[in-house]
């Protein structure tokens, strides 16, 4: 297509406020679905069609928590506007709010099942917000304070009494039946607080109310167990809900996420069972009672994958239809044995069009089902078109008032109307209307040509600019079948801009208390990620180098502690040297059984690896007590195996990395390859690879 710019001279403070300020269309597109660049650039006209559908389809689970999971796929060309449409719907303040888990790896060894498990986990515990809010705080207050009014109704007078123990004197006069109106008059004050419908942060948290009135919340845990232990049955199921229930009665309470965070990872697995379920029949009973507690509160879960496409990695993978097969199988799956689940699949139309009609009939009418949604009639797929002229109008106004700012020119300056429209109905995407604007904009400003060489996403302007006003006609000619020419060349991609964005990302997510534990799986992901990119792209760390990488290894009945990589780290010509790799992340009780199931694998047949290599927490390195007894046992059996202190940073990196990698990717043209990583990788992540590789003297 052919842009052409209107002849003017534009005013000289007004160009000099636009050269001060930047090309505000640099940053053109979000790189997944927590990205704040949404919030900076949101227009709540664009698709507020489809998100109303989609906001209207989730609150048929909030009205009914219990009906059959659903899909909705939402699919759209690249840069169609799909990740910006789900962090509306993840952070927009709706009134309502939804936990909604976007998972940033797909883990394609893992049984399905089991990765959405840990995805639902680690949202749980991370410190990722929704609506300005983390999942834990809201649904542990929420939880909490109907648990507390049912248990408080449950009791008689004098049992509501015990909230407020007395002391000295006080306690003589309790059982002469005098000076309890008092404490009366705090339970019927609490009774109001939490009445109160709905959680409401302007109430302020449940600690707070209970410092005001000086309820011993210690002394109510008690009570809340002992509630529990009188109304929950005995079954499985019973005991699950008892530990859960506790343990976010606990972090409301007490803002102690620990023994959550352990019960999620270990102590599930750990009950008296009187018959051991397998992993399988464990990770299923858990997932249950998990979404039976956000059900209880009428809290819809929505999975939502996004950019599917390179959360399969099908571009860069000579199997990728093998990939999609087993993700679109295990979705399946998941809908069958879960009731409850609103799943969101956010893909490119041609990916849906290549693979879903070549999938296996049953798994295509069940990703085929509609959903009949009140008010909208039935939805089978949303479709993300082109926007009208009218709302790029809006887009382009919502970027530029920074720029503007302190000058009187309309909100589309440097803009006219004409140009904005002609973009609008010869551009087939957002993406693509941004990027001509963008072009558009340093033409209008700089007076130049942008150069493929520095057509990056990078907020620096190039060198070569020249800060001339422009007085001439200038035409800007891209072909119209080739809408990718303007994306990023390999070499101008910014690696390290992208990779301090992860690592603040991940750094956040990782932040609250239980986190770590709770992301144990996501970080072993990441490890096997990290160590797979470092094989195909040549990484050496001193001597060594890796000959071969198992990224998920699975073994063991215990779910979350039974996962590592394999890395086969190769000298020259020596033999290979077959290392196992694992987070030991047990906390309490949890740590020596983690221990004692991964150095379990040294003793495999056949042998799967020669040397393990152990991940943990600087913070707790030392092996004391049991743990201690089962490491010195190893060493007198021959084992070989090494523990690696190992600070927050690398575990931030191992969390990022995934992350990382699909924005990078997100970033390329499609079917650019990735450039070579390996300087990069040796750069930003020295100090992780001397940990997970064999010793360097060696």
């Amino acid at each position: 297509m052919t842009v052409t710019t209107c002849e003017r001279t534009l005013p000289d403070p007004t160009i000099e406020s636009l050269r001060q300020a930047g090309n505000p269309f640099r940053n053109f597109f979000a790189r997944n679905p927590d990205d704040d660049l949404c919030a900076r650039y949101h227009v709540p006209e664009l698709f507020a069609k489809e998100r109303d559908q989609l906001l209207a389809v989730v609150d048929l689970f909030r009205v009914n928590p219990g009906m059959h999971s659903e899909m909705i796929p939402v699919l759209g060309n690249k840069g169609a506007g799909k990740t910006h449409l789900l962090h509306s719907i993840k952070h927009g303040q709706t009134g309502n709010w939804q936990m909604l888990i976007t998972p940033g790896t797909y883990q394609k060894d893992t049984d399905f099942l089991e990765y959405l498990l840990f995805q639902v986990i680690d949202t749980l515990l991370g410190g990722g917000k929704m609506q300005g809010q983390r999942p834990l705080r809201y649904i542990s207050e929420e939880l909490s304070r109907r648990l507390l009014l049912a248990m408080i109704g449950s009791m008689s007078e004098s049992e509501q009494l015990e909230l407020f123990p007395a002391v000295g004197l006080g306690r003589w006069f309790r059982k002469l039946g005098l000076g309890g109106s008092q404490d009366l008059e705090r339970v019927q004050w609490l009774v109001e607080q939490l009445n109160r419908s709905g959680y409401n942060p302007n109430i302020g948290p449940l600690r707070r109310i209970c410092n005001d009135i000086n309820l011993d919340t210690d002394r109510t845990c008690e009570l809340v167990w002992q509630y529990l232990d009188r109304t929950e049955t005995h079954n499985t199921a019973g005991i699950m809900r008892r530990h859960i229930y506790l343990g976010l009665v606990r972090a409301a309470l007490l803002g102690d996420e620990s023994e959550l965070a352990n019960f999620l990872t270990y102590g599930f697995a750990e009950l008296d069972y009187k018959v051991k379920p397998s992993r399988q029949e464990l990770v299923l009973s858990l997932f249950r009672v998990l979404m039976e507690a956000f059900q209880s509160m009428k809290i819809p879960v929505v999975i939502a994958f996004d950019q599917l496409e390179d959360l399969l990695l099908v571009r860069r993978t000579e199997d990728g239809h093998k990939v999609a097969e087993s993700f679109f199988a295990g979705l399946v799956q998941a809908m069958h044995q879960l009731d409850g689940i609103c799943f969101l699949v956010f893909a490119e139309r041609g990916l849906w069009n290549r693979f879903v009609p070549s999938l296996d009939g049953y798994i295509q009418d069940r990703l085929n089902n509609p959903v009949h949604v009140p008010g909208f009639g039935t939805v089978k797929a949303l479709r993300l078109e082109a926007p009208p002229p009218e709302q790029v109008r809006r887009v382009v106004q919502v970027r530029m008032p920074q720029s503007l700012a302190g000058t009187t020119e309309p909100g589309i300056y440097p803009f006219t109307e004409e140009q904005i429209v002609q973009v609008a109905k010869t551009e087939p995407t957002l993406r693509d209307m941004l990027q001509q604007f963008r072009r558009l904009f340093d033409h209008l400003v700089y007076g130049e040509v942008q150069r493929p060489a520095f057509d990056a996403d990078t907020t620096t302007l190039p060198s070569s600019a020249t800060p001339t006003p422009v007085k001439s006609v200038v035409i800007v000619e891209t072909p119209a079948q080739s809408p990718t020419i303007v994306r990023a060349s390999a070499d101008a991609i910014d690696l390290s801009g992208l990779w301090t964005k992860a690592l603040s990302e991940a750094n956040a997510k990782l932040e609250p208390e239980g986190s770590l534990t709770g992301a144990t799986r996501e970080l072993q992901a990441g490890l096997g990620a990290f160590l797979q990119i470092c094989h195909e792209h040549g990484v050496k760390v001193g001597p060594w180098r890796l000959q071969h990488v198992v990224g998920d290894f699975t073994f063991s009945e215990h779910p979350t502690y039974g996962a590592m990589s394999i890395a086969h780290w190769v000298c020259k010509d020596g033999q290979p040297w077959k290392v196992g790799v694992g987070l030991f992340l047990g906390r309490g009780a949890g740590k020596p059984r983690d221990l004692e199931i991964k150095l379990a694998t040294l003793d495999m047949t056949p042998q799967v690896i020669d040397t393990l290599i152990l991940l943990r927490p600087d913070d707790d390195v030392a092996l004391t007590g049991k743990s201690k007894t089962i490491w010195q046992e190893s060493e007198r059996n021959g084992r070989h195996a090494r523990l690696e202190p190992t600070q927050v940073e690398q575990f931030t990196m191992l969390y990022a990395f995934p992350r990382w990698l699909a924005s990078l990717t997100e970033s390329l043209p499609p079917g650019q390859a990735l450039p070579n990583l390996a300087d990069f990788i040796q750069e930003q992540c020295e100090k992780l690879l001397e940990q997970v590789c064999m010793p360097i003297s060696g």
